[in-house]
């Protein structure tokens, strides 16, 4: 199992959970550090704006791994 989180697909896996981890903490604290806590649009533009993010790290873990398969054939 621990081969799989080293491989180059688990560390992209690893870092996509983490960088989930750091949004959902950052939401919570910015929700209770804000006065008045986070708005309805300003909570929806960084939804949007982090799944832009992971949108275009989905696309380039699709890339790598066609690319990892191209070079085993």
């Amino acid at each position: 199992m621990f081969e799989r989180l080293t491989s180059d697909l688990g560390v992209y896996a690893l870092s996509g959970l983490f960088s989930l981890v750091v949004f959902a903490v950052a939401l919570a604290v910015l929700a209770r550090t804000l006065p008045g806590g986070l708005g309805t649009r300003q909570t929806g533009g960084l939804v949007v704006g982090y799944l832009l993010f992971v949108g275009v790290y989905t696309a380039a873990w699709y890339i790598y791994t066609g690319i990892d398969t191209r070079e085993d054939a």
